[in-house]
């Protein structure tokens, strides 16, 4: 397993950043890196900062410092941990190895990227320009994806792998891990006039008595037969990773955006059933609170680096409450697009039906 040498910071200068403003998961975040995805544009004094530099922080002290989590290893070539955290004094340092280190504190998280020497995986196979285009991508998806998430449930916010719309003010989400139709769903009912508010990340907050899901950014990432079905095309849409052939999708391109945090309506744990087999029905049923806190459980986001920090007890306590109030239905339907229109008119119906209760456990 790759480790820190010594444990203290690589001295250098302090990097000064003139940032631009984005609105992301309900943050306003201040950084001068050059993003590829579509960002909202954020408004007021910066919740965050971001920046990135090829010379580590100096202010962070590793004194002390603590692994804490350590993801399991590469199967092939050195086995090597594709992702380690360590808890350091006032802050929390991420590694993706051989590609970047993430340094997160209460205000600000600095990326200090790594040389594209060491990238050992890469190298002999592309050019280093390659190497540092194919890294500047990784990182703003680590950023994007699991840091923010983890950044979020550090500082008490857990956060749901979901799709979510805005449907009459209230907020519909879809919890499924990849390949689930959570995506394709949602595009759906943007197709019938409701916001997106999220794609593939979904905060959760409570604030006074609601449930609140916080709104991610205006980009959706879709595989080449979904953008074929929904758009017409993809073959111009920028590719979400070097490797796959995800594209990502303007939410503009679908529909509109809803930039507001929406009281969560319902949450619906989507099922995709072979058409030869199921048939063409379409079912919705609800979901008991207790299998409804472990599908939240389930479907949240970086699960095994929360019960490395200790934080896995809020989480709980968190989702047994919100079960509570929240209604979950399980909706199952065939597989294929041209389904989809009834499956959403199924939802909207089913969604239109549905009273706000708090139930008990």
């Amino acid at each position: 397993m790759q480790m820190f040498g010594p444990m203290t910071a690589e001295k250098g200068p302090r990097v000064t950043i003139e940032p631009g403003r984005h609105g992301i998961y309900g943050l306003t975040l201040a950084s001068d890196f050059s993003f590829a995805s579509s960002l909202a544009p954020g408004a007021g004094t910066a919740d965050l900062t971001f920046a990135c530099g090829e010379v580590a922080p100096p202010f962070e002290r590793w004194d002390g410092s603590e692994l804490v989590y350590a993801s399991p290893p590469y199967p092939e070539e050195d086995g090597e941990s594709e992702v380690l955290l360590w808890r350091t004094e006032g802050g929390l340092v991420v590694r993706f190895s051989g590609i970047a280190d993430f340094y997160l504190r209460p205000d600000r998280i600095f990326c200090h990227r790594l040389a594209a020497e060491y990238h050992g995986r890469l190298s002999g196979r592309y050019t280093r320009e390659e190497i540092v285009r194919f890294q500047h991508t990784l990182i703003e998806i680590y950023l994007l994806g699991y840091v923010l998430a983890l950044w979020l449930e550090w500082r008490g916010m857990p956060t749901l792998h979901a799709s979510a719309v805005a449907v009459d003010g209230r907020a519909v989400a879809f919890l499924s891990s990849g390949g689930g139709g959570k995506s394709s769903i949602a595009v759906s009912l943007m197709h019938s006039g409701c916001p997106l508010l999220t794609d593939d990340i979904l905060p959760v907050e409570h604030s006074g008595r609601a449930y609140t899901g916080r709104p991610g950014y205006p980009q959706l990432r879709m595989w080449p037969e979904q953008a074929e079905h929904f758009l017409g095309r993809y073959e111009n849409l920028d590719l979400v990773h070097p490797a796959l052939s995800k594209r990502r999708v303007p939410a503009a391109e679908l529909g509109r955006f809803c930039e507001a945090p929406q009281p969560l309506g319902c949450l619906y744990l989507p099922e995709r059933r072979d058409p030869a087999a199921w048939g063409m029905g379409i079912e919705i049923h609800p979901v008991p609170v207790r299998e409804a806190v472990m599908a939240l459980l389930g479907y949240s986001f970086v699960p095994s680096v929360v019960q490395a920090l200790g934080l896995h007890p809020h989480r709980l306590k968190f989702f047994s409450r919100m079960a509570l109030q929240v209604p979950m239905r399980r909706v199952v339907y065939p597989s294929g697009f041209e389904h989809l229109p009834r499956v959403r008119e199924a939802i909207l119906r089913d969604f239109a039906g549905l009273v706000p209760v708090s139930r008990e456990a």
